[in-house]
């Protein structure tokens, strides 16, 4: 039997400005350094940008290095 793939709809999205970019590269920096309360609201500066890390990606504890990751592999992709 024939295994079917369907790909699976972003909760986010994957195309981004460069300053949204830059927002996120920052917003993940400012995250690694925050307690557990302030790393919410940065989680919702970065999904309101309409990056899903956990959702999208299956990434947890979002490093840059995760990040510049899924820019390098084109999973994410700048708008030009």
């Amino acid at each position: 039997m024939k295994k079917k793939y369907f790909m699976q709809k972003l909760k986010g999205k994957d195309l981004f400005t460069e300053l949204e970019i830059e927002n996120l590269k920052n917003l993940i920096k400012k995250r690694i350094v925050s307690t557990k309360n302030q790393q919410k609201h940065i989680r919702e500066q970065m999904r309101n940008i309409g990056f899903y890390g956990r959702d999208d990606w299956g990434i947890y504890d979002l490093q840059l290095s995760n990040f510049e990751e899924l820019l390098i592999n084109k999973k994410i992709q700048i708008k030009k």
